[in-house]
């Protein structure tokens, strides 16, 4: 299926979402896979800086802006990036909204600046 304008496919693992199902409700899935999403995108990208909500591989998320000078994040293969995606999590979730590190997307969707955030801690 084509992606929507503004989403993101997250590269993490190779599960992909049931969006009937939150990641905590699939036992097939091993939390130390999954990536977590920021809380604050201009604080450093540690365990105390993620939703509870995590996603994988071939998730799709929502974005609807970008932060272009977060926080620098380096994946497993050295790139670098401060750029993060606004993205809307599942209904349900708490809170509704987190923050994706580029440097797991390969996709660049054509969206608006945020506003840079206020630090949350």
């Amino acid at each position: 299926m084509p992606r929507q304008r503004g989403e993101v496919r997250c590269r993490a693992a190779r599960v992909r979402q049931d969006p009937k199902e939150t990641a905590q409700e699939r036992a097939d899935r091993d939390p130390r896979c999954g990536l977590g999403l920021a809380v604050d995108p201009l604080r450093q990208y540690t365990a105390d800086n993620v939703v509870p909500s995590r996603v994988w591989h071939g998730d799709v998320l929502a974005a609807d802006c970008q932060l272009s000078q977060g926080s620098s994040v380096v994946d497993e293969a050295s790139r670098r990036s401060t750029r993060w995606f606004h993205v809307r999590l599942p209904r349900g979730s708490t809170p509704p909204t987190a923050w994706l590190p580029a440097v797991r997307t390969k996709d660049r969707p054509a969206l608006p600046g945020c506003t840079r955030p206020t630090t949350v801690r």
